[in-house]
């Protein structure tokens, strides 16, 4: 009996589905991979996924993608030559990692391939943000060796006419930090699918992150902020 009971709490503590997916945020993207287990102790009866409503799920996910603030505006410089596209004043890359903990309740039960499940999530979670400087290629005229070198952008002794785009995205990645947060997020689900062993759900959601400090965005630390309220859209593909 001991050796069942410890083989049924092992299955139970398995993911029951796990999937990939992306994430449409107000302040970027992302891009992610889920996993999803019923919230089962040793001594439950194992039910199936959709075995009854307001059946809670423990859920997790790893997400990483940019973050970028809505009043981005990309120009380019057109009197030079080869120019790319820039922010104007924005000083450091922003690469977010969240890790997502939290539970799904169904409200509508898929007892079939052709039906819809519809389920409400709750999500606690921590982002993790990693800036590093922005590299621009600077314009240095001269008779006949003008040309562009790259450096790292400083909009108080840069003159934006100079500036003829970024350089790679990862160029002074080495030169980064690491700034923490805490978050949180509510959405409602649809989930479909006319396979036995996949489903595809698209979620809509409201969340929020704080960061400990500022995210530096910009020069100007006026414009910088450490809090990021958003809305979102989830498109993920999970397998049973």
């Amino acid at each position: 009996m001991g050796a069942m009971a410890q083989d049924l709490n092992s299955a139970l503590l398995k993911p029951k589905m796990w999937g990939v997916g992306v994430n449409a945020r107000h302040f970027g993207y992302d891009l992610g991979v889920l996993f999803q287990r019923p919230n089962m102790r040793l001594g439950d009866h194992p039910k199936p996924l959709f075995a009854s409503s307001l059946l809670p799920f423990r859920t997790a996910g790893f997400w990483l993608g940019p973050m970028k603030d809505p009043r981005e505006v990309k120009v380019v410089n057109e009197r030079l030559p080869g120019s790319k596209p820039f922010v104007i004043e924005k000083v450091t890359h922003n690469l977010m990692f969240k890790y997502q903990v939290g539970r799904s309740f169904s409200v509508s039960e898929r007892t079939s391939r052709s039906e819809l499940g519809l389920r409400v999530n709750a999500s606690l979670q921590l982002p993790l943000n990693y800036s590093w400087p922005i590299y621009i290629w600077l314009y240095q005229p001269a008779t006949f060796t003008d040309g562009y070198v790259a450096v790292e952008y400083n909009p108080a002794i840069h003159d934006v006419g100079l500036l003829g785009g970024n350089v790679g995205y990862f160029k002074g990645f080495s030169k980064g930090r690491f700034t923490p947060g805490v978050g949180g997020s509510v959405s409602m689900q649809a989930e479909w699918g006319s396979y036995k062993n996949v489903s595809n759900s698209l979620s809509l959601g409201v969340g929020m992150d704080r960061f400990v400090k500022d995210l530096p965005f910009w020069h100007r630390p006026e414009m910088n902020r450490n809090f990021f309220p958003t809305v979102f859209v989830t498109f993920a593909v999970g397998f049973l």
